[in-house]
């Protein structure tokens, strides 16, 4: 036991050691290829200050920017204000409280600020909340002029009086602790504030201003996942959908029946016009209301630029990949260099967490929803392309198919995880024959799957887990699991836990030796699943490095047999040899921090998003992966 215990720690060492020590001979080149999704942003309101002119404003949070930004509907004179110093926010909303004063809600934690059009003079209102989500939209304005505002974790509602700036951020409205969203709240004529919460199951929630009475009003059979919708009807009154049921809704209840339709408020227009949107092109559209013409308004705005979330497979030459709010598919041309934004592709719109090239298309797999299609590139998008094979949120609870393997029999595999507030994900089977899909449940009970890897000679695949389940999901388990699961019995052959008190393992890759090397942080296992030993274990530590690294592997090695890995905390390029398990730090460069996605391709590069590039590094010469 003791002689165990030392040759671990010398090996251990040994890692460390070896990491400090770069390949200085080798130069690495890192390249920017493009932006590969550009985006329209749509005008929210116009000011139509005497001293000022018309301004067509719009909240803008991309890859790289969050900030106020303004066009003049004559000139076309550029407002942008940047409210990165406050923290990046996922959306901006605005606030038109006159023609001189706009309120804003942004930043993380989100907070309310000010901003005086005339002086450009911008200003926090309050304290922060402790709010870091909110979707766009989720918020009233109250007949009185408060402002509300519905956010996530803790339920949390946010309230401005803007007559007299008082801020007062409330949280756990819901007495039930796994409610942690409030999404779009409307306020009714009367000023009772109707507060849709989620997600692990629907609730309503009324809230009088006044009394500060509060009361859940969906009965216990619409309490099912997900808030309910609402909307304000021109009566004034409030309306709402759970499921297949409409209703409206009280302070005290709700009463199930039919609906108004929703009240249609704009305050885009000016001098007979309507500001649309800033296009692509950074110019702002606007439609003239009685000839219906666009005209556009030049200026100077860079236009929205969305952040990279996914590098995938190769299909017919073409190199594809997803943007992240919104999940829209794009195409790098390895020939040409030729960038194409797809639009949205998948059912799943907020991104696509895998593309495989298969036959004459792709397998798809995307979120929200859990969506797994077959695409074909080659034909325009229908109803019918992509093609349906599995809506897992329906059917079994899951919104992320977080990968997709080809096994080497012939069957597809995607470890997923489940929809927010639930625990216990699954393994999903894809028949690419016959196109349908099979899923094997509590594998490893109160777990969700995180990456597979095939194993041809055993006819096995090797799964990885992790505690966590949905969003705002409170794990159960301690530690994280790894596993062989047999394709011909559908069973666990094998599991095991390689570090002590891990409770994620993220994308395993195998190398030439057959063994599988697997991560946890800055911790890595090098497991043999044909002897269903642990080989080896190690930490890797960049030297001078003040974070702790955190490892996205290329699922493909180099032709030179290494393995090929980026920090994306520190920044790093890093490489582990499987001869000897060494670590070697090749290069550090800013666009590898925040990396999620590495993938080696045919033509001997490693490429990776960065903010809203696609980029790329020469690790071999331009033979084929392994």
């Amino acid at each position: 036991m003791i002689k165990t215990k030392a040759l671990l720690f010398f090996l251990l060492i040994h890692t460390m050691i070896s990491i400090a020590t770069a390949q200085k001979e080798r130069k690495f080149t890192f390249e920017e290829l493009g932006k590969p999704i550009r985006m329209n942003l749509p005008i929210e309101l116009v000011t139509k200050a005497t001293e000022t002119g018309p301004i067509a404003w719009a909240g803008l949070t991309d890859a790289e920017r969050s900030a106020l930004i303004g066009v003049h509907m004559e000139s076309g004179q550029l407002t942008q204000v940047d409210l990165t110093p406050y923290g990046k926010a996922n959306s901006v909303l605005i606030f038109k409280h006159n023609e001189q004063t706009l309120y804003l809600f942004a930043g993380n934690k989100g907070r309310f600020l000010k901003y005086d059009i005339p002086s450009g003079t911008l200003s926090t209102v309050g304290p922060p909340s402790a709010a870091t989500y909110w979707v766009s939209g989720s918020y009233t304005v109250a007949p009185d002029g408060k402002i509300y505002v519905g956010t996530f974790p803790q339920g949390g509602l946010s309230i401005l009086d803007p007559d007299t700036e008082q801020v007062e951020h409330k949280t756990h409205i819901s007495t039930n602790a796994g409610m942690e969203y409030i999404i779009k709240p409307v306020s009714d004529a009367d000023g009772i504030i109707y507060l849709p919460h989620g997600m692990h199951h629907g609730e309503l929630w009324s809230f009088n201003p006044t009394t500060k009475e509060q009361q859940q009003l969906l009965p216990e059979d619409l309490q099912t996942y997900g808030a309910p919708v609402l909307w304000k009807a021109s009566d004034g009154k409030v309306y709402g959908k759970k499921g297949n049921t409409t209703f409206s809704c009280m302070a005290t209840g709700i009463t199930p029946g039919p609906t108004q339709p929703a009240q249609i408020e704009t305050d885009c227009l000016w001098n007979g016009k309507t500001a649309v949107l800033i296009n692509e092109n950074g110019h702002l559209e606007v439609k003239d209301n009685n000839s219906k013409q666009t005209s556009i308004i030049k200026s100077t705005f860079v236009p929205s630029a969305k952040l990279v979330f996914s590098i995938s497979d190769v299909h017919n030459g073409k190199l594809y990949g997803s943007s992240m709010k919104p999940g829209h598919m794009f195409s790098y041309d390895m020939q040409t260099g030729e960038l194409r934004n797809m639009g949205r592709i998948t059912r799943g719109s907020t991104q696509i967490y895998d593309l495989l090239s298969y036959g004459k298309g792709l397998f798809t797999s995307s979120y929200t929803g859990g969506y797994i299609e077959y695409f074909d590139p080659s034909l325009p998008k229908s109803t019918d392309n992509p093609r349906l094979l599995a809506y897992l949120h329906k059917s079994d609870k899951q919104e992320r198919p977080v990968q997709l393997t080809l096994a080497s029999y012939g069957n597809i595999y995607s470890p997923t995880a489940p929809i927010k507030g639930h625990l216990g994900g699954t393994l999903v089977q894809i028949d690419p024959k016959n196109m349908k899909t099979k899923t094997f449940k509590d594998l490893i009970p109160n777990q969700s799957y995180t990456s597979v890897t095939d194993i041809p000679e055993t006819d096995e695949i090797f799964v990885t887990s992790s505690i966590g389940g949905g969003s705002s999901a409170k794990p159960t388990e301690k530690e994280a699991w790894v596993f062989l699961w047999n394709t011909k019995t559908n069973s666990i052959s094998y599991k095991t836990q390689p570090i002590t008190a891990a409770t994620s393992y993220t994308k395993a890759v195998r190398a030439t030796n057959g063994n599988i090397y697997g991560f946890t942080s800055d911790q890595f296992y090098v497991f043999d699943p044909i002897k269903r030993e642990i080989q080896h274990r190690g930490e890797i530590k960049v030297s001078n490095s003040k974070t702790k690294a955190r490892i996205v592997p290329s699922e493909k090695t180099g032709t030179d047999g290494l393995l090929y890995l980026i920090d994306s905390q520190g920044g790093h390029l890093l490489s582990i040899d499987p001869s000897t398990n060494s670590v070697q730090v090749l290069a550090s460069h800013p666009s590898l921090q925040g990396a999620r996605f590495a993938k080696i391709q045919e033509d001997g590069y490693l490429y990776y998003p960065s903010g809203s590039s696609l980029m790329r590094v020469r690790i071999t010469n331009n033979q084929k992966s392994i």
